[in-house]
């Protein structure tokens, strides 16, 4: 199994509405059948920063849902939004569970 986290830093004065469209986003990916992103707001760091977890049974499987998730408009037209809110692109860093 795999974890694969994201990071997302607002524009300033975006932070609020990048975290209520980060959690749209994760609510459609569960409603796409995917499971559901956990989001967290970063208490350190850069000011506004929130990361979102989303675990996979394998990075085969997180691979192939790559392609489908750019071809669910219920999830694009969120991130089409998220997008121009973000001061650099999101980092992804994707992690083995070990135990």
């Amino acid at each position: 199994m795999i974890a694969v986290r994201r990071t997302y830093l607002p524009k300033p004065g975006t932070g609020g509405k990048l975290a209520a469209l980060v959690h749209e986003a994760s609510t459609a990916m569960e409603a796409a059948g995917y499971k559901k992103p956990a989001v967290y707001k970063g208490w350190h760091g850069s000011h506004g920063m929130l990361q979102t977890e989303q675990l996979w049974d394998s990075i085969a499987d997180y691979e192939t849902s790559r392609s489908a998730v750019r071809q669910t408009p219920g999830i694009t037209t969120i991130f089409d939004q998220i997008y121009p809110l973000l001061a650099e692109t999101h980092n992804t860093e994707i992690f083995e569970i070990t135990s």
